[in-house]
Parts: structure tokens; sequence; C-alpha cells
């Protein structure tokens, strides 16, 4: 082999290690434009989606409101009986009448990982870095007969997911992870869809979970997005138990 060439074979080598290197960051910024830009995600301060959930043979219709920097709640109702599940920043709580439990508990270490995670209000890529999360390239990868790109990210609290950005669109359309189910860590995938347009801001309607392998899962069919409504505060906070009234001590004969 010539100097040259080996000096060109060198560069070339050279180029897709920094090109690599560089991927995820570039990733990033074209997913970010292509779901609105960074200005008009930045200036979402609010977003509330409804719609109905799916799990098996029920259907449920929900409510998700979301606040910054990572405030959360869901309501959703089950033969007439709503449930909620919260975050409001530092606590998860929730409310489960359908399970005889009318009064607000505080959710499980567990689940209150997961909320954190999910309340997220721009996601776990976006200014991954400031967040203390990382963010890896992995390469590109069919799914569903579409080329993807691959992205590993691994958030401050060690929790890992592959999210899989359109070739084309760079629009997030599979994430994989790991969630803890009764205990037990269970692999699941999340198929996300049906993209419209919201003020400027593109939007998953379709969103599908199931554990990985298995096709029983849920589904959620997203109806309504606003952007920046009137969001009180309040609402994400776990509200106080009432005290039970003391039983009236009998009367001295």
């Amino acid at each position: 082999m010539s100097k040259k060439m080996m000096g060109a074979v060198c560069l070339t080598a050279l180029f897709a290690v920094s090109a690599f290197a560089q991927t995820a960051d570039e990733l990033i910024a074209k997913s970010i434009q292509a779901q609105g830009g960074a200005d008009k995600m930045k200036a979402m301060q609010s977003v509330k989606m409804s719609g109905k959930i799916k799990m098996g043979p029920m259907e449920a219709p929900f409510v998700i409101t979301k606040a910054r920097p990572e405030q959360m709640r869901m309501d959703f109702t089950i033969q007439g009986m709503t449930a909620t599940q919260a975050f409001d920043g530092s606590n998860g709580w929730m409310i489960m009448p359908f399970q005889g439990k009318k009064d607000a508990e505080k959710m499980p270490e567990d689940m209150v990982k997961a909320f954190r995670d999910e309340a997220d209000f721009d996601g776990p890529m976006i200014d991954y870095k400031t967040k203390g999360n990382k963010v890896e390239y992995i390469g590109k990868e069919d799914v569903q007969g579409s080329p993807t790109y691959k992205l590993k990210v691994t958030t401050k609290s060690g929790a890992e997911t592959m999210v899989f950005l359109d070739a084309d669109s760079s629009l997030p359309i599979r994430i994989e992870g790991k969630r803890k189910m009764q205990g037990t860590d269970v692999e699941t995938e999340t198929t996300i869809g049906d993209y419209k347009q919201v003020d400027g801001m593109m939007f998953p309607f379709s969103i599908e979970s199931h554990p990985k392998g298995k096709p029983a899962g849920q589904s959620i069919a997203i109806e309504k997005v606003e952007i920046n409504p009137k969001v009180d505060a309040a609402s994400f906070v776990m509200p106080k138990v009432a005290e039970k009234p003391k039983e009236a001590e009998p009367k001295k004969q």
C-alpha cells in the first residue's frame, strides 16, 4: 500500500471516529428540530393530553398534565371511579379507589423513580449533559421495516432506555427499556406513532406499550393536546388525609 493510500485510509478512519463521537448530539439536534425546534420547546411551560387508554378489554378515559420542570399528574376513570397518579417534582402519590383506597397515599419507590423520569418535561435527551444523563449512538437498525438511528440513554438515576429515531423524520418511533412490575424487572417495548402538528409542535397521538416478546399490553390513543393550559401547581401536591375522629371515651360510672 502506498503512503498516499495509507494516509487516505488513516484520514478516513479518523473522520469516521470523529463523526461517530458527534453523531448522538447531531441526531438529538435533528430530532429537536423535527419536533418543532428548541425555541418552541422552551416556550412550552405546560401541556395537557387527553384520550383513552386500553388494557385488554378495558378502556378508560384519561388526562395527563405536565408542567415544568418535572411535575406530572395522570387521572383515569374506570367504572365511574377516577384514579390519580402524580409527581410534584420530589414526591409521588396516588389515589386508587377501585382498589378500595379512597385516600391519597405515597407511591412505592420504584414507581416514584419511573414517574420522575417520565415527568422530565423535555425528556431525558434534551440538555442531557446538564441533567447528568448520558446519550450514546449505537448504530442503525430497522424497526418494522423502517431504518432508524439507535440511541442508548442513561439517566442520572441509572435507568437505561434505547430510543429509536426514524431515519427520515428524526422523530422517536420506538423506546425499549426496563420497568419494575410487582418487584421484578420487565423489559418493555413502546411503539410511538401517528404524529400530528399542534401549534407548530409534533406530538404522537398513538402509543402502544407491552412486555418485550409478548403481545399483551396497553395502548394509548390521544385525542386532544393543549399547549400552555393554565395549571394549578397545587394539583400536583399530595392532598392531606383527614384525621379520623377519635372514638369517644366511655363515661365513668
